[in-house]
């Protein structure tokens, strides 16, 4: 998928290579670092998690020139649940009780470069533009390969009406949240059973998401994790399998090949 600006052609599609994801957690950690959602103490100057991990979880990229100049990562729910359940859970154990198959929207991050500093997007086209096509390859994702009912996402609370702008509604109040620096956060849910519905009435955004459905080939030949990409990221670049728990260690090893864990294990 690609989109020109400014003689800028921009690639959206999943993260393929390693060093992409690198890339990727690299620019999530420079951006909240500037914003103050994370304080600077990370060694390897990449923004990762345990969700990271699963191989469920997707990263999606967008590229110029071989650089990596926006990223967001969707994360389904799983045994391990997801991130926001830290200071959601029972907002989110709302959607679960009912059936519902819900993914966070995650890390999401644009080089602040890309656009004029200070100028929030629901006021700037073309970074408005530039959002909604990283985000339409997302959507594309979660309705048509993960067939999800709701995307969750905790957001800072200054961005709200950008959401509310593509359809999010409120799901939980105003909380500190710790793994952004106890930022304040707040909640929303985009439920993706009426999405096309809704959107209709809205045209420009309807064009945009549901005028044209994405190239299958955009999600493509995503990375598969190999066992020197799990030690890099997760033992070499971060401490975040030794501090998993147990029960997340024994959901994370049955989800791959048992070749793979055992090398791992030993890494741990």
């Amino acid at each position: 998928m690609y989109w020109r600006s400014k003689s800028r052609e921009i690639i959206y599609r999943v993260a393929r290579t390693r060093e992409e994801l690198r890339q990727a957690f690299s620019l999530v950690y420079q951006e909240y670092l500037s914003r103050g959602y994370i304080p600077k103490h990370y060694k390897s100057r990449l923004r990762l998690s345990l969700y990271n991990v699963l191989p469920t979880t997707t990263t999606f990229v967008a590229l110029h020139a071989n650089k990596v100049v926006a990223t967001v990562t969707l994360i389904p729910d799983s045994p391990l649940g997801i991130a926001m359940d830290k200071i959601y859970k029972e907002e989110i154990d709302g959607l679960r009780r009912k059936g519902r198959r819900v993914a966070e929207v995650s890390q999401l991050a644009i080089d602040s470069k890309l656009f004029p500093t200070g100028w929030f997007s629901m006021f700037n086209f073309d970074k408005l533009i530039f959002l909604f096509r990283l985000f339409k390859i997302v959507l594309d994702y979660g309705l048509y390969i993960e067939k999800l009912n709701d995307f969750c996402i905790a957001i800072n609370p200054k961005h709200q009406y950008l959401y509310k702008f593509l359809g999010f509604e409120e799901l939980g109040g105003l909380k500190y949240y710790g793994s952004v620096n106890k930022a304040l956060a707040i909640a929303k849910r985009l439920n993706l059973d009426n999405i096309e519905d809704k959107a209709k009435h809205r045209i420009g955004l309807y064009k945009i998401f549901f005028g044209k459905k994405i190239d299958a080939g955009v999600f493509e030949n995503k990375l598969q994790f190999s066992i020197s990409d799990l030690e890099y990221f997760f033992t070499k670049k971060s401490d975040i399998l030794k501090k998993a728990t147990k029960e997340q260690l024994y959901y994370i090893m049955h989800c791959y090949p048992k070749r793979k864990i055992n090398r791992l294990r030993e890494k741990i």
